[in-house]
């Protein structure tokens, strides 16, 4: 997900910011991402260490394009940046509010339009678990 701020060099003359999304399920995607190249530089970065790892995970990648970015380098950017995050020993947190919390403290734009905007994160936050219905 990406959200570009009124000045940035993609949206000079908006009055807000604009927030792109796009996922895929586990069988994949059958038309090309509407975000565009981002998209897939994130996805190729956390493909190539997932194949490494030989798992398979839920990954959402969210950013935020600032009137400071002025050099819009995009599709590299976002891969090598992906790719950084993934060599670094992760921080852990308890449940996915806990770092939800910990990412809202560093954006700008409120956590509750990534989760509305975000199709993957909604799921994760609301949709119930079978396990939700076991008594412990």
């Amino acid at each position: 997900m990406e959200a570009w701020y009124p000045g940035t060099v993609w949206k000079p003359r908006v009055k807000f910011a604009i927030m792109l999304s796009d996922w895929e399920g586990f069988h994949g995607r059958t038309t090309y991402a509407s975000i565009g190249g981002c998209y897939y530089a994130a996805r190729l970065a956390v493909g190539e260490l997932l194949a490494k790892e030989r798992r398979q995970a839920t990954v959402v990648v969210l950013r935020e394009a600032h009137p400071g970015y002025i050099m819009p380098v995009g599709v590299w950017q976002v891969r090598e940046n992906v790719r950084n995050a993934v060599r670094h020993v992760p921080l852990k947190y308890n449940t996915l509010e806990e770092a939800l919390t910990r990412i809202a403290g560093q954006f700008q734009i409120p956590l509750e339009h990534w989760v509305e905007r975000s199709k993957l994160l909604r799921d994760a936050l609301f949709q119930r678990r079978i396990s939700d219905y076991f008594r412990g």
